[in-house]
């Protein structure tokens, strides 16, 4: 099929291949940078061969599979971005929370006064 610009371009419909896109998982920056990077040459080229305005609505199907693909990326891709837990991490942060709550009820303690116990009144009467 003839995109907007006249050149061949690859069909992208097959439902086979999307589907082995979205078991591969999220797509790799190479991938992503050069789909971006032939999307502003395209749009550069349609610009200067004043074909800009007719290819509108490839365009924006375009912009929809970019979309997808960026999507894929930011999204399904933000495990490389977070932090991996580590358990011993964990459990430190665990103790420093206990050891800080029981410094608060310690100094809330400290805080009401200390008064000898008063005698029980059976002492009283002896």
């Amino acid at each position: 099929m003839d995109d907007a610009g006249g050149r061949e371009r690859p069909e992208r419909d097959d439902p086979e291949e999307r589907s082995n896109e979205e078991r591969s998982g999220p797509p790799s920056e190479d991938r992503v940078r050069l789909e971006l990077i032939l999307f502003a040459e395209f749009i550069q080229t349609l610009a200067e061969e004043d074909k800009l305005l007719q290819a509108v609505p490839f365009l924006l199907g375009r912009l929809g599979e970019l979309r997808r693909v960026l999507f894929d990326y930011e999204v399904r891709g933000t495990e490389r971005l977070l932090p991996i837990e580590d358990p011993d991490e964990r459990e430190a942060r665990r103790l420093l929370r206990k050891i800080e709550e029981s410094k608060r009820e310690m100094l809330e303690e400290l805080g009401k006064g200390w008064a000898p116990p008063e005698p029980e009144e059976d002492e009283e009467e002896e």
